[in-house]
C-alpha cells in the first residue's frame, strides 16, 4: 500500500504547482485567498502523506525492520521486539531465539549447520532465511487485514518448522567441508527434514563469509544452485518413455553414437564389447547407459520432453514458507531452448546439456517417484508447499521405483544398501567445468516409502564414490528418526 501513499502525495504537490502556475491574477498579484488555499493543500497533502507512512508501517514488514535498523528512541515500537518468540524444529527444539535484553542477534544452537536455512539477524547485515520469513509472527505483528488492525500487536509467538534439527546436523557433518547440497524430506507430506549447503559460516563472522568469494559459504547451493543433474535424471527419462511406449530395446555399441552428424558421440561409462548389443529398460538402468536413455529421448521427442519437465516444475521455483509479504522460495531450473535443434534432446536425456536443475528440484523428482507419481511441494514451515499433484501415472512410477531398486541390488548404487531395508537409488555424474559432479538420490523402504535424500558435490567426481556414501549416512540416521517417532 506504500507506494499508493506516495502517489497521493505526489499528485497533491503536483495540484499545488499546477494552481500556483494556472491561478489567475488579473493583474492584481495573488490574493490572500488563493495563496492561503495553495498553503492549506500542501499542508494537508504532507500530513497525509506522513500519516498513512506510519499507519501503514505497523502493518508492513518493511517500515518495520525501517524502524528496527535505524530508529534508536528507547520508546519506539520496535524496541519492543526484543521479547521474540522462538523457531523450533518439528519435535520442539529451538533453532533459533533471541538473546534477552538485545535487539539484534540471536541464539542459535545448530550454528553454521542452520545458517542458510534458519538463517540470522544481524545489527549490520539484516535478517536472513526463515528467521526473516517469521520475523513479523515471532515479533507478534499481525497481518493486518482492515483498518482496525493497522496498531495490533499480539504477543511474540513460537513458529513450528518441518526440520529436523538432530538430522540436520548429521547432513552437514556429513558433506564436512565438501562444496554441495543435502536434502532429506519426507515424500507423503513435502516436509523438508534437512536441507544444507555446504560450505557455510558461523553467524559470527559473516563479514568474513561475505568476502569469500571462492568458496561463497552464504550460497544455498541446495535451493539456488544450478547444476546439470547427471544420471539422476534418468528416472525422468525413464518414467517420459514408459508414459509414451518408447522403452523399448536399444543398440548401444561401444565406440558410442551421435544423435546428427555434427553433434558430439555419446558413450558409456562400461560399455559392452559388441557392436550389436541391444539393452532393455533395466539393463541400462543399473548399467547407467548414456546411450539408452539418449535414445529414448529422442524417441519421445523434445516436445513432449520439455511439457514433461514443466509438469514436473523443473521451471518454476518452490515456495518452502511464506509469512505476509516474505517468502523463501527456491531458484527455477532452467529449461533451454532446443526448437532450432531437437536433436539435441539426447543429451538432456541422460542429464547433460544445458539443462540446469537445483538439488531441491532432483529430490522432489524423486519423491514424486516414491509417492506413486504424486508430488507434494516441499516446504519447511507455514505457508509454504502447496497443492498435491500427479505427474506420472502409478504404473510408471511404480515401474521407476523398481529400477531403483535394481540399480541397489545389481547396479551402480549397490553400496547403498543398508541391513534390513530396501533401499532405492540413482547415482549420477554431470560432466562441468574442471572436475564432474557427484550425485545421488534415493529413497527407502521399497514398499513404503518415508525417506528421500538427495545430495550434490561439486565436483566430486563419480557418484557413487562421493555422494553415495554422504547420502546412505543421512538415510541411515533419517530412518533410525523415522523408527523413533513409530
Amino acid at each position: 500500500m506504500a507506494p499508493v501513499y506516495h502517489l497521493v502525495f505526489l499528485s497533491l504537490l503536483g495540484l499545488c504547482v499546477l494552481l500556483f502556475a494556472c491561478w489567475p491574477t488579473r493583474g492584481k498579484g495573488w490574493g490572500g485567498r488563493g495563496l492561503t488555499a495553495i498553503f492549506a493543500v500542501a499542508f494537508v497533502a504532507v500530513l497525509t502523506h506522513q500519516a498513512c507512512w506510519q499507519l501503514s508501517g505497523f502493518g508492513s514488514l518493511g517500515f518495520q525492520k525501517f524502524q528496527r535498523r535505524y530508529d534508536t528512541r528507547p520508546t519506539t515500537l520496535a524496541r519492543h521486539s526484543e521479547a521474540r518468540g522462538r523457531l523450533l524444529d518439528r519435535n520442539g527444539e529451538t533453532l533459533a531465539a533471541a538473546i534477552p535484553g538485545k535487539r539484534w542477534g540471536q541464539v542459535a544452537p545448530l550454528g553454521a549447520a542452520g545458517l542458510h536455512t534458519v538463517g540470522y539477524a544481524s545489527r549490520e547485515f539484516g535478517l536472513s532465511g526463515l528467521v526473516r520469513v517469521y520475523d513479523a509472527r515471532l515479533c507478534g505483528f499481525a497481518e493486518p487485514s482492515r483498518a482496525g488492525d493497522l496498531l495490533r500487536r499480539t504477543s511474540p509467538e513460537d513458529v513450528r518448522t518441518t526440520l529436523d534439527a538432530r538430522l540436520q546436523r548429521v547432513a552437514h557433518d556429513a558433506l564436512g567441508d565438501r562444496r554441495g547440497a543435502a536434502i532429506a524430506l519426507d515424500p507423503r507430506t513435502g516436509d523438508i527434514l534437512a536441507l544444507v549447503s555446504s560450505p557455510s559460516a558461523d553467524e559470527a563472522r559473516l563479514r568474513e563469509a561475505m568476502a569469500d568469494h571462492a568458496n561463497a559459504p552464504l550460497f544455498n547451493r541446495a535451493t539456488q544452485g544450478l547444476y546439470p543433474a547427471g544420471s539422476t535424471l534418468k528416472t525422468f527419462t525413464a518414467a517420459l518413455a514408459l508414459s509414451r511406449r518408447k522403452a523399448g530395446r536399444y543398440v548401444c555399441p561401444p565406440r558410442g553414437w551421435a544423435p546428427a552428424a555434427y553433434t558430439k558421440p555419446i558413450r558409456d561409462t562400461h560399455p559392452h564389447a559388441e557392436d550389436d548389443t541391444l539393452l532393455d529398460l533395466r539393463t541400462a538402468f543399473a548399467e547407467s547407459s548414456n546411450i539408452w536413455f539418449a535414445k529414448a529421448a529422442t524417441a519421445c521427442g523434445w516436445p513432449a520432453f520439455r511439457d514433461a519437465l514443466r509438469t514436473c516444475g523443473i521451471d518454476t521455483g518452490f515456495v518452502l514458507a511464506r509469512c505476509g509479504e516474505r517468502a523463501y522460495v527456491a531458484e527455477p531450473g532452467r529449461l533451454p531452448d532446443l526448437d532450432a535443434s531437437p536433436n539435441r534432446v539426447a543429451y538432456l536425456g541422460f542429464g547433460q546439456g544445458d539443462l540446469l536443475m537445483t538439488p531441491l528440484h532432483v529430490a522432489a523428482l524423486t519423491a514424486a517417484f516414491a509417492n506413486g507419481g504424486v508430488l507434494v511441494p516441499p516446504r519447511l514451515g507455514p505457508g509454504g508447499g502447496g497443492e498435491a499433484r500427479r505427474l506420472w501415472p502409478q504404473a510408471v512410477a511404480d515401474r521407476v521405483r523398481t529400477l531403483m531398486r535394481a540399480s541397489v541390488l545389481e547396479g551402480t548404487s549397490r553400496a547403498a544398501a543398508l541391513p534390513g531395508v530396501a533401499v532405492c537409488g540413482k547415482t549420477g555424474t554431470a560432466q562441468s567445468s574442471g572436475a564432474d559432479h557427484a550425485w545421488f538420490t534415493c529413497f527407502a523402504p521399497y514398499e513404503n516409502p518415508q525417506v528421500v535424500v538427495t545430495v550434490l558435490v561439486e565436483h566430486g567426481g563419480f557418484g557413487a564414490a562421493t555422494a553415495l556414501p554422504i547420502a546412505k549416512t543421512i538415510l541411515r540416521e533419517a530412518l533410525r528418526g523415522k523408527a523413533g517417532e513409530r
